[in-house]
């Protein structure tokens, strides 16, 4: 079982009953949502979620919970589409509740899951993306050094707008460089 120490936040492995905890209780950013909200879908959704993770976990994934210096969940972190031929993963992030954003969680979680992908991994490459209206998620991406890389302009339509996609990379070279 993987368990990942940052100086806020520790990441392991998600039970099915942490999966159904952050999807019973994810709050949209307000006043516009940076994800879509999906109403009507019932907690068995979280059933399929976590079956998912297991189903791809260390295969093409590695999930995992954030969790707070009392054990509780606060969130969820993801390297996704590993390509191991290449070395290459996307990384993403969320923290279920409003009241537990902006206190570090999520910074500590991706340099954590950063370090494991570059160091036990050997990944060469990380990538991200997020909506332009998604300012935490901007901030904790360039915070730990990824560079913009790309705009896919009016690439998402939701709560009645349309909003860029933007792309970001780090390289194992430069998170290497920015950690010594």
């Amino acid at each position: 079982m993987i368990e990942l120490r940052g100086e806020k936040a520790v990441l392991r492995t998600m039970e099915r009953a942490h999966c159904r905890i952050l999807w019973e209780n994810y709050e949209p950013v307000e006043p516009i949502p940076t994800e879509p909200v999906r109403p009507g879908l019932s907690v068995e959704g979280s059933e399929k979620w976590f079956e998912d993770i297991q189903e791809k976990q260390e295969k093409s994934q590695i999930y995992l919970g954030i969790f707070d210096d009392e054990g509780d969940i606060v969130g969820d972190i993801q390297l996704s589409g590993i390509d191991w031929r290449n070395r290459t993963a996307s990384l993403g992030a969320g923290i279920a509740l409003e009241r537990d954003r902006g206190k570090g969680y999520c910074t500590d979680a991706a340099l954590a899951m950063l370090r494991y992908g570059f160091d036990h991994l050997d990944l060469h490459r990380v990538s991200a993306a997020t909506m332009e209206n998604n300012a935490g998620a901007i901030r904790v991406l360039e915070k730990l050094g990824f560079s913009e890389e790309g705009r896919e302009r009016e690439a998402v339509y939701w709560s009645n707008q349309r909003w860029d996609r933007i792309a970001f990379g780090i390289l194992k070279p430069e998170f290497e460089a920015i950690q010594s």
